[in-house]
C-alpha cells in the first residue's frame, strides 16, 4: 500500500503542476479552475459544497470565491435554502475563462492520451473508482 500511495502521491503532484500551468494560460491558478470547473459543471453551489466537492476547506473556497468575485468571475445569488449562504455562479467572464483554460487543458489531455489506448484509460478509471469505494469503507477515513 505504501507504494501505491507513493504512486498515487506523486501522479497528484504532476497533475497540480500541469494544471497550474494550464491554468496560467488564462491567468488563473488550479485552484481557482477548479472552483469554476464545479460551478460550470454543477450550476449555482454554495461554498460548502463546493468545498466538499472538491476536498478542501469551507475557507480556502470562501477566500477563492471572493477574489473570484471581485474579479468578476463568479457572481452571488440569493439562496431560496439558506439566507446566510449564497449560492455562487459563473459570470458571462468566469464562463470565458474557463473555456480558455478547458481548451489548453485539452490540447494537453490529448497529447497526454497518444501515449495510452483507450482501454488503458477505462481500466486505470476503474481501478481509481474501484480503490476509492475502498479507501471510503476504511474505518479511519
Amino acid at each position: 500500500m505504501e507504494q501505491l500511495y507513493a504512486e498515487l502521491f506523486e501522479a497528484a503532484g504532476v497533475g497540480r503542476r500541469v494544471g497550474e500551468t494550464i491554468a496560467g494560460t488564462a491567468g488563473q491558478t488550479q485552484a481557482r479552475w477548479q472552483t469554476l470547473w464545479i460551478l460550470g459543471s454543477g450550476g449555482t453551489l454554495t461554498v460548502p459544497q463546493v468545498s466538499r466537492r472538491l476536498g478542501v476547506s469551507r475557507q480556502n473556497i470562501q477566500r477563492l470565491a471572493d477574489q473570484l468575485q471581485q474579479e468578476g468571475l463568479v457572481a452571488l445569488e440569493p439562496n431560496p435554502d439558506h439566507k446566510t449562504s449564497p449560492l455562487l455562479a459563473l459570470t458571462t467572464e468566469g464562463r470565458q475563462a474557463l473555456e480558455r483554460i478547458n481548451l489548453a487543458a485539452e490540447a494537453s489531455h490529448l497529447e497526454i492520451l497518444e501515449q495510452f489506448p483507450a482501454s488503458d484509460v477505462a481500466a486505470l478509471r476503474a481501478l481509481l473508482r474501484r480503490f476509492t469505494a475502498a479507501m471510503r469503507t476504511d474505518p479511519l477515513s
